[in-house]
């Protein structure tokens, strides 16, 4: 190109865009809505298009805006395409809810317009309330109830134990116990031959009403209770049961604290086992005229105090610790920190209401706490 001869390229026109949706246009900061409606669209032919159920219909929501006159010249094309709209809403068919029956057999499913929808809500309160009319919930709630009984059956069959603490006495064990107590009081009823103890019926008396226990049923109770936890050493703790003497030998009310008294008591040979093999160690004590009971509890690592009149003596839990500490030493050859074992007197027990059942309160402590079920007693 020869210089000087400069020519700017033709400018060529963008493409028209086509507008396919209302487009917001500012006017003097007011946001206006404006459409584009193309030539042959009020020829159309509403008749044909709108051929459809009044139901179909979209609702049209009207607001109370006020317009202001600046506004009215902006949104002449929206009025133009609502009177349209209106001009085929006239020619369409009215339905009223009257038309309608709400007890027939088939509901009405159309819910795109309100007056659909509660058809629909009315319709089904109607056959709620039948339903309610002819018992339909109750019989669902039984058949619930049923299943629900059912299924905790079938679960804890295997898992849920009989009452065996508290198992009544057959007609047979009664008949047998009224033959016991009016036996001849010199007459021995039961000899233990593993343990040498004879129960006569002067002795089995103290187990009738108002009585307190001697020392040979509270110690023939213990060894039973042995045996039991030999018969099925899965169902209870590993425990050792002393007798009613061990306490006084081991603290005399004159001399005091004194281990050399029961060494011998616990040796291998005798029992087969160490003390601190064992879950837990049972000591009755009996004091003047009052049972209680202290438990060496070694599984949990504490010592433990309990009494039906819920009192509290801390001398006896002191000597319990020295002497597990001394047997642990003497017979296992094993040094035993308990400074920081808990000494526990425990009071969420039930609690004697007379002066006589100190004893069988006792030895059904011993009863529930050697059991491996853990029964939980509660006052």
């Amino acid at each position: 190109m020869a210089p000087g001869n400069y020519r700017y390229p033709q400018v060529k026109t963008p493409l028209r865009r086509q507008v396919h949706a209302p487009s917001p246009v500012s006017k003097f900061g007011l946001f206006t809505w404006r459409r584009e409606v193309e030539r042959n669209h009020s020829t159309r032919n509403y008749n044909k298009s709108l051929k459809r159920n009044a139901l179909d219909l979209p609702l049209r929501y009207r607001t109370n805006r006020e317009v202001d006159d600046d506004d009215v010249e902006d949104m002449g094309m929206v009025e133009n395409v609502a009177m349209d709209v209106d001009k085929a809403e006239e020619n369409e068919k009215e339905v009223s809810l009257d038309d309608v029956n709400l007890e027939s057999s088939f509901p009405v499913t159309d819910v795109s317009s309100f007056e659909a929808y509660r058809k629909v809500l009315k319709s089904a309160e109607n056959r709620t309330f039948k339903l309610k009319d002819r018992g339909f919930g109750n019989v669902l709630k039984e058949r619930c109830r049923g299943l629900i009984r059912s299924l905790r059956s079938f679960f804890i069959q295997d898992d849920e134990e009989p009452d065996e603490p508290f198992r009544p006495l057959s007609k047979e064990d009664e008949t047998a116990v009224k033959q016991a107590f009016s036996a001849n009081v010199q007459n021995i009823l039961v000899t233990h031959e593993n343990s040498n103890i004879d129960i006569t019926g002067e002795t089995l008396r103290c187990l009738k009403p108002g009585q307190w226990l001697n020392d040979e049923v509270v110690n023939l109770y213990l060894v039973l209770l042995k045996e039991r936890e030999a018969r099925d050493p899965n169902k209870f703790l590993k425990c050792h049961f002393f007798n009613t003497f061990f306490f006084t030998k081991l603290v005399h009310s004159g001399t005091g604290y004194n281990y050399g008294a029961v060494r011998r008591w616990t040796s291998m040979k005798k029992l087969g086992y160490h003390l601190i093999d064992c879950d837990k160690i049972f000591i009755p004590i009996h004091m003047n005229i009052h049972w209680t009971l202290a438990v060496i509890n070694i599984k949990d690592r504490k010592f433990q105090y309990l009494d039906s009149f819920k009192g509290r003596e801390p001398r006896i839990l002191d000597a319990m610790a020295r002497y597990f500490a001394d047997e642990v030493r003497d017979k296992s050859e094993v040094e035993v920190d308990v400074s920081h074992w808990k000494q526990e007197f425990v009071q969420d027990l039930p609690e004697q209401s007379n002066g006589f059942d100190c004893g069988m309160f006792m030895i059904k402590y011993i009863d529930f706490y050697s059991r491996g079920t853990y029964a939980i007693l509660s006052g």
